[in-house]
């Protein structure tokens, strides 16, 4: 694509802030090279709701549905959501589509490629989904947040994992003043999950020493800061000194550029154990410790995470994640092959 001052993008990225925040990573840094025009396409499930209310970007919803619906189900809400992105197309004249994966970017990556229109897109777990694998044959190029994902897509290049600036940055001074005990982030992801809500519910009475600050269903402890949404959470990441999550790829990300430990419950739910294949990876630098969400045992989480704050643990674990931090912002390479700079 020509250097140019202005260009319009359609970003297909929907349900998950895991499929959301990498495009807006991208969209905010083609904004600081061009004046961009840009549209994300949702479908109104999952965690969109709460991202998109008061989003900077355009934002459209079209109705689609994943292989988890019915046979006819699929056919006819992915139909009419084809016609539907193919007008939007039409009318909206995007110069390139970027998509982070599932459904819809599978969908609106499909008919752009159909349209000759120039397709990015980014894969960000470990082991890629049927719809990247899919796309990477249209795509220009297939961006990945792993060197093994970029071996098995067509056009694949590793740049890394897009996401969100401030999770590097330095502990705010006044935020440690307040609490200056030990700190816990523990969050499900964008969707929640229960089961996280019910291990911060329980080790927060056995580690009373320790402040929890928790994104989920509120547990009534004193030490248990809740918050049903947060949206700053390279805030609350390098301010805290230890991460409790689901494994999906975005947090795995975030994780590494914060260089911050982690106990990871990986969804066992996920297609193609995308977050147990995360998880996996951390674990074998020995900057994460992965719990199966079947066989949880408190007392035994409670040891786990007093070994991660043993400083010759801590130490290790944080310089294993900052080694493997991308050399390169992977938002700005991204957005430099889509601008042509």
């Amino acid at each position: 694509m020509p250097t140019r001052t202005e260009i319009r993008g359609i970003f297909a990225a929907g349900v998950t802030g895991g499929h959301i925040y990498p495009a807006v990573a991208v969209a905010d840094e083609i904004s600081k090279i061009v004046d961009l025009k840009a549209l994300f396409i949702g479908t109104g499930r999952g965690a969109e709701p709460k991202i998109f209310k008061n989003f900077k970007y355009d934002y459209v919803v079209i109705h689609a549905v994943g292989s988890d619906a019915s046979k006819l189900k699929y056919i006819y809400k992915n139909a009419i959501a084809s016609i539907r992105i193919s007008k939007l197309l039409d009318k909206f004249r995007p110069d390139f589509v970027f998509t982070t994966g599932g459904y819809i970017g599978g969908i609106t990556g499909y008919i752009a490629h159909r349209k000759d229109i120039p397709v990015f897109l980014h894969e960000s777990n470990v082991e890629p989904g049927i719809s990247t694998k899919k796309l990477s044959s249209y795509s220009k190029i297939s961006f990945c947040a792993f060197e093994k994902t970029a071996e098995i897509l067509q056009n694949g290049i590793y740049v890394g994992m897009p996401i969100r600036e401030g999770f590097d940055l330095e502990k705010d001074e006044e935020f440690t003043q307040k609490f200056p005990m030990k700190k816990i982030l523990a969050l499900g992801g964008s969707e929640g999950s229960s089961v996280i809500d019910k291990i911060v519910d329980v080790i927060s009475a056995k580690m009373e020493n320790v402040v929890f600050f928790h994104i989920g269903r509120k547990i009534e402890k004193p030490n248990v800061v809740n918050y049903d949404y947060y949206d700053d959470i390279p805030y609350l990441m390098r301010n805290c000194d230890l991460v409790i999550s689901r494994a999906g790829a975005s947090t795995i990300g975030e994780i590494i550029q914060s260089a911050k430990p982690a106990m990871l419950v990986p969804w066992k739910g996920s297609l193609n154990a995308h977050q147990e294949a995360n998880a996996k990876y951390l674990a074998a630098l020995k900057s994460a410790f992965v719990i199966d969400e079947d066989k949880i045992d408190f007392d035994e989480i409670v040891k786990i995470i007093s070994t991660i704050f043993e400083p010759s643990f801590y130490t290790q674990a944080s310089e294993a994640l900052k080694k493997i931090r991308p050399s390169q912002k992977p938002s700005m390479i991204i957005a430099k092959e889509i601008t042509g700079e």
